[in-house]
């Protein structure tokens, strides 16, 4: 004896309209979220979305910066804090656009690093819209071995 299972029940599991779905990223993710949330509904991005990540003999930051120009891009290294800030900027003069969703204005990311980092060794590039940084590990110190005459 098989039993079939009417799509009427399986929709009793699926959200009835996107207020559920905000409701239950809500009580999921708590107040990140709603902070997201807000953010994407009023146009502005509070941060440039960044990966950080650690290799054996590095640490790497890229960070998204579309439509900001090289000369828009700071990066500072200080007590072990990098610091990138960056600006796009509005268009300047008149515009008879019907909707405006692109971001604009200032924003900064910063990532605290290990001391093992060499400061002197930092690279960056920026590509695409796309910083790319990398900073050098410095090697560890290994034991030396005296040899015994």
């Amino acid at each position: 004896m098989s039993k079939t299972v009417s799509n009427n029940r399986v929709r009793e599991f699926l959200p009835n309209n996107w207020n559920d779905v905000d409701a239950l990223l809500g009580q999921f993710f708590g107040p990140t979220y709603a902070g997201v949330k807000a953010a994407s509904q009023s146009g502005r991005s509070p941060i440039a979305p960044a990966s950080f990540w650690e290799a054996d003999n590095s640490f790497h930051v890229e960070v998204d910066l579309p439509g900001v120009s090289r000369e828009d891009v700071e990066i500072t290294f200080d007590k072990g804090e990098l610091k990138i800030a960056a600006e796009r900027k509005a268009f300047e003069g008149e515009r008879a656009g019907l909707v405006e969703e692109r971001v604009y204005g200032k924003v900064e990311r910063s990532v605290t690093l290990p001391d093992s980092v060499d400061a002197d060794s930092i690279e960056a590039k920026f590509t695409d819209g796309v910083l790319s940084v990398t900073i050098a590990k410095i090697p560890e110190v290994q034991p030396k071995r005296i040899d015994i005459q």
